[in-house]
């Protein structure tokens, strides 16, 4: 066990002492395809962010008939809040349904000045805020209240329904199509890199054709000949990623830091980010090395 590992590096670092060109073409190629499949990860976070930051404060808000009925309330919650898609549900009275708007518009006198927050006169009604754990699912809170949709509902006690589907469904297809770009792109990428390894592999193995030829003859197995080839790959492979994982965290250092402070209410990638990426860029470039070295070999092993 000890001599054939000590004959396969042996073998590795020979190969990559005396073909250091392509064993530079290698991780090079490595790199930058990686780099990309990274890139194309990371960019796919931080399209998820935004898109958690932009709908994780939708609300459904479920108005209530006047007068409202403290047990209407409680029978409301308790089945609004039973529902997967809802996170909590809070009951907001008349008069902090006031505070609030006056708060919200104090910019605009004529407006709060035509509303009064007497209980006789106050015309804004009590409602339940419904947070969504599930945004995309928003349409649950309509169907349990047998509301249409034109926002008027057939559950007693309950006036009318505003969940804004136009307004999420137009989003969400926006995000879905962020999604699908990204995976595609991240996709792309990864053919990109064994397309691009696989042609590395032939340049080396075509350096040494006539080795391989030797080998051959004096009975070599294919196995024999092919793991040195595997392991040189998957070590190229490995630095390739390691470089490309040092070159994202500079891409972040340089480009997204300095966003941290100037671009608040948008959430960023963070370096634990970066390092949920590194696996990915492992897995992926050794995978890739191993199908890109099999398909490369094939040709010159079939003497």
């Amino acid at each position: 066990m000890f001599r054939r590992f000590e004959y396969y590096l042996r073998e590795v670092t020979s190969g990559l002492r005396r073909n250091g060109l392509v064993a530079f073409a290698a991780v090079s190629t490595t790199f930058i395809a990686l780099l990309l499949f990274g890139l194309a990860l990371l960019i796919s976070r931080q399209v998820n962010l935004m898109i958690e930051a932009t709908t994780g404060n939708v609300e459904v808000a479920v108005y209530l008939s006047d007068p409202v009925n403290p047990q209407t309330v409680e029978a409301l919650t308790q089945k609004l809040a039973s529902l997967p898609a809802v996170a909590n549900v809070t009951y907001e009275s008349k008069a902090e349904a006031c505070a609030k708007f006056k708060q919200e518009f104090a910019n605009q006198p004529g407006l709060v000045q035509g509303v009064s927050c007497d209980p006789k006169d106050n015309p804004l009604p009590a409602s339940l805020r419904v947070k969504l754990a599930h945004p995309e699912e928003y349409s649950q809170v309509a169907a349990v209240l047998g509301c249409r949709s034109d926002g008027t509902c057939a559950q007693p006690g309950v006036d009318k329904i505003y969940d804004f589907r136009g307004l999420l469904d137009r989003l969400f297809a926006v995000t879905r199509v962020f999604r699908v770009g990204v995976l595609l792109v991240a996709l792309v990428m990864l053919i990109a890199a064994a397309i691009l390894i696989a042609n590395t592999v032939r340049m080396g193995l075509f350096a040494r054709r006539k080795e391989i030829g030797i080998m051959k003859l004096v009975g070599a197995t294919n196995w024999r000949i092919r793991i040195p080839f595997l392991i040189e790959g998957l070590f190229e492979s490995l630095i390739g990623a390691s470089l490309a994982v040092l070159f994202l965290f500079g891409l972040k250092v340089a480009f997204i830091n300095p966003l941290y402070g100037k671009i608040q209410f948008v959430p960023w990638v963070t370096n634990s980010d970066v390092v949920a990426v590194i696996p990915w860029l492992v897995v992926a470039g050794a995978l890739v090395a191993l199908i890109a070295g099999f398909a490369g070999m094939r040709r010159f092993l079939d003497v």
